[in-house]
């Protein structure tokens, strides 16, 4: 069900209704682009029926999706029109197009070639624990999240309240905590609950920065430590928790390529009814990640303050690591 993380911290002060923001989303709903419109979004009904409502609650969990698809014609294909329109003018007229009405033709290209354009939709979900105060978008970029943040608030609206989100922070920044692990040749500086799986990317510092990628290979060994000494830092380590769960965390603390364990998603032993395998597979989702975001945040020092204060707990670090931890900003509010 969930692919990547980015997490979010529900402000103090916000008073959960499901009912109200599942009416709220209806403001926003989905359409498919028309002829001539180049990107539409908004909430489709998460278990994928016509109609059905824009929330779902599973287990006191909020799951909600959001869709956006886009039209886009290949750049070469309009600088043909407006090249073919630009000689027809001259032949006829006895005179080059100027800039303005280059530009003009330009649109009119791109209206004229939309309808013939493909629509590429991707779905992202988006699940709420109103008790954790937690909301994770299963978003592949910070650009995307933002996009679905945004409309998710306006949704939302404001007032006393009213929902206030802030990127989840941790005492501890990810690089440098990351860079620990790799430079602890015991796996003392590790969570218990996690071990180092065999992907990571280093990368230097300066103008023009050395980049380090390790696919399928051991990280516990002299030679990645040599890296970290020498100042290269992690952006992404492959992480195992608990023998349940593998993902890469990333220096901006979002989780990606999220994978399950082989047998914890039972197939065989669901139900062939639709709404239940989307209960089962919900409340499983959830349940794993709601044990593993805490594990987490734990080690990573625990969260920040809300005064956005970063407190003392974390992991003995290399110089370099230690820099990044200093330097490290909170993320913007939403």
């Amino acid at each position: 069900m969930f692919k990547n993380l980015i997490l979010y911290r529900i402000q103090p002060g916000w008073q959960p209704d499901a009912a109200r923001l599942e009416q709220a989303l209806a403001a926003e709903p989905f359409a498919e682009c028309s002829a001539t419109q180049q990107k539409s979004a908004g909430w489709l009904p998460p278990r994928g029926h016509a109609h059905g409502a824009l929330l779902e609650t599973v287990d006191g969990q909020w799951l909600m999706r959001f869709a956006i698809e886009t039209k886009s014609v290949p750049s070469d294909a309009i600088r043909r029109k407006v090249e073919e329109e630009a000689a027809r003018i001259e032949a006829a007229q006895g005179r080059k197009p100027g800039k303005k009405e280059l530009r003009d033709m330009k649109d009119d290209a791109l209206l004229a070639l939309l309808p013939q354009a493909f629509a590429r939709r991707a779905a992202c979900w988006v699940w709420i624990d109103p008790q954790a105060r937690l909301l994770a978008i299963d978003a592949g970029s910070q650009g995307r999240a933002d996009e679905i943040t945004t409309s998710l608030m306006r949704a939302a609206g404001g007032g006393p309240g009213a929902l206030a989100l802030a990127l989840l922070q941790t005492r501890t920044a990810p690089q440098a905590a990351m860079a620990a692990w790799l430079a602890s040749e015991d796996g003392a500086a590790l969570h218990p609950e996690f071990s180092i799986e065999r992907e990571c990317e280093l990368k230097g510092s300066g103008e023009e920065p050395a980049v380090v990628r390790f696919a399928r290979h051991p990280l516990e060994t002299p030679e990645v430590r040599q890296h970290i000494q020498e100042g290269k830092l992690p952006t992404r380590l492959a992480l195992g928790w608990a023998g349940r769960m593998s993902f890469v965390l990333t220096q901006a603390l979002q989780l990606k390529k999220l994978r399950y364990a082989d047998g914890l998603f039972d197939k065989d032993g669901q139900s062939n009814n639709r709404d239940e395998r989307f209960d089962a597979d919900a409340a499983l989702a959830t349940g794993e990640l709601s044990r593993l975001i805490p594990d987490l945040i734990e080690a990573l020092g625990g969260e920040m303050n809300e005064m956005g204060e970063p407190g003392s707990a974390a992991p003995a670090a290399t110089p370099a690591a230690a820099a990044v931890q200093a330097g490290e900003d909170a993320g913007p509010p939403f």
